[in-house]
């Protein structure tokens, strides 16, 4: 018997422990399409949501987490970010001391709700390693989509022609990135003027769409952005100089626009710390206003908008005013919300995985103090954080 006994023991320890359900109960939610769901229990079995059902109980056995004080809502998302951001940050500085400053932002910024982020530039494919630690669960950060070091500015000269653009390229795909980002202008603090012609831009859009990777491009002036454009861009980052035609290209093309409205303040409020001449906060004054006016522009036109904040050293964990700003140029909060769950999701090619509250979706789901339709300051006083089902902020 005793034997007997063991063997059942043995066979019960080797078996696969039985993931436990977890029942958010809401109050006030709010899915990726904008939609209001009152008083449902969100079931989350195995890092996924099972279900969504409004006046249901918690199953069985499940671990209910009681959010009825809160406006429960998908994981937000930020489609521009510099995960190793931070003050006083040199060329000199080692790999490893950028590393743990992308490691604190990371944590910043899943705290503040943020479960998945793009990040556009950073030194030493520190932001390849940082993806590569989050997903394997060696550390906790958002779910990250990275670029390794962009293409800067005129790094290409036009005398190398096309070549240079597609070694470029094919060097990022090698280090298993998941988006190229190319300077296609200067920038805000150097008067935004284009960097690469047409036929550059082509050569390197062409290159990455062959290896599967879609292209990010920094463009301020309107012919910057436009021969991101007509190139074949996947998204436009800033367009702070966009004129009307160039807008309506963007809406024809579907290309998706990425704009951010807070940077600058940041800046001018911070110009010392990042120790930014006289020249430079000149630019970034000048370019607040026409920036204002091609976004409320883009929002009228019906150009495919989300949410980015280019956040620079300081700012992780601390972006939601750029909710606000918006809301300030005239974007219903609504459509403010949609921006920054399945707007992008879809952009990401992660539309059916996350930004939103559907069942078989990760489990990203955040709550906020506060209805964000009536008071978009409750996106910065978020209270809960689940990535994939785990719990990281209760």
């Amino acid at each position: 018997m005793r034997l007997i006994a063991g063997l059942v023991v043995s066979v019960l320890l080797s078996l696969p422990a039985v993931a436990q359900d977890t029942a958010l109960k809401t109050r006030l939610a709010i899915d990726g399409q904008g939609n209001v769901i009152h008083d449902a229990v969100i079931v989350v079995h195995d890092g996924r949501i099972v279900s969504v059902r409004p006046n249901d109980g918690t199953p069985q056995g499940a671990r209910e987490v009681d959010l009825t004080k809160f406006t429960v809502m998908p994981g937000l998302i930020d489609m521009h970010v510099h995960i190793s951001a931070h003050f006083d940050e040199s060329s000199r500085e080692r790999p490893s001391i950028t590393a743990f400053w992308a490691v604190d932002n990371a944590r910043k910024y899943l705290e503040s709700g943020f479960t998945t982020l793009r990040s556009l530039g950073a030194p030493n494919l520190v932001d390849v390693d940082l993806r590569n630690a989050i997903n394997s669960g060696l550390i906790a950060g958002p779910r990250l989509f990275v670029s390794g070091e962009p293409l800067a500015e005129s790094a290409v000269k036009p005398a190398d022609g096309e070549a240079s653009m597609r070694e470029y390229v094919r060097k990022q795909v090698a280090a298993h990135v998941d988006v190229i980002k190319i300077f296609g202008s200067l920038s805000s603090r150097a008067g935004g003027g284009p960097t690469y012609t047409l036929d550059q831009l082509k050569a390197a859009v062409d290159e990455a769409h062959k290896a599967g990777k879609p292209v990010a491009v920094h463009a301020h002036a309107a012919e910057a952005v436009r021969r991101a454009i007509l190139a074949g861009a996947d998204t436009v980052e800033h367009g702070a100089l966009m004129d009307d035609a160039v807008i309506d290209l963007l809406v024809e093309k579907h290309v998706v626009y990425v704009p951010n409205l807070y940077l600058a303040e940041y800046y001018l409020a911070n110009g010392q710390k990042f120790h930014f001449n006289e020249e430079q906060l000149r630019y970034t004054r000048d370019f607040m206003k026409p920036r204002a006016e091609a976004f409320t522009k883009a929002v009228k036109k019906g150009a495919t908008i989300v949410f980015g904040t280019d956040a620079a050293a300081g700012m992780p964990g601390h972006t939601a005013p750029e909710f606000e700003r918006r809301i300030a140029l005239g974007m219903p909060p609504r459509q403010a919300i949609v921006h920054a769950t399945s707007t992008p999701a879809k952009a990401l090619g992660m539309g059916d995985k996350i930004g939103d509250l559907k069942p078989g979706m990760f489990a990203d789901i955040i709550a906020v103090e506060g209805n964000p339709l009536d008071d978009i300051k409750a996106l910065g006083r978020v209270a809960f954080v689940m990535k994939e089902g785990k719990i990281y902020k209760q």
